[in-house]
């Protein structure tokens, strides 16, 4: 019963997947405007990952002071290491309304129906 139960769940999430096709702006202008658009997102995304990438370093070289730290804390005073921060897992901001923006662009977006 619970493998049954198990393959009803994964069967509804997914037929649940939703797909869309992107068809891109035709005119002159709507193709500058995806193009200005996408190099935004990509500026974005860019800037996004190396600032993401730097707090990660920068939390993994916290986490090596805090395990020196409670190393060499041989009087086993509390509270002397501080922990370090947990890594980031925040998402890209970049691509919030991304659609709306294309659709501005002159672009379609169509529901793929499976």
């Amino acid at each position: 019963m619970p493998l049954r139960m198990f393959a009803l769940s994964l069967a509804t999430l997914l037929t649940a997947c939703t797909q869309y096709h992107y068809i891109d702006p035709q005119t002159p202008e709507g193709i500058a405007c995806k193009r200005e658009l996408d190099a935004k997102v990509s500026a974005c995304e860019t800037w996004f990952k190396e600032q993401h990438d730097g707090l990660n370093s920068l939390r993994e070289s916290q986490a090596r002071s805090a395990q020196l730290c409670e190393h060499f804390n041989t009087n086993n005073m509390p509270n002397a290491c501080p922990p370090a921060p947990s890594p980031s897992t925040e998402s890209s901001p970049c691509r919030n309304g991304y659609a709306e923006k294309f659709k501005a662009c002159g672009g379609r977006i169509e529901k793929v129906e499976k």
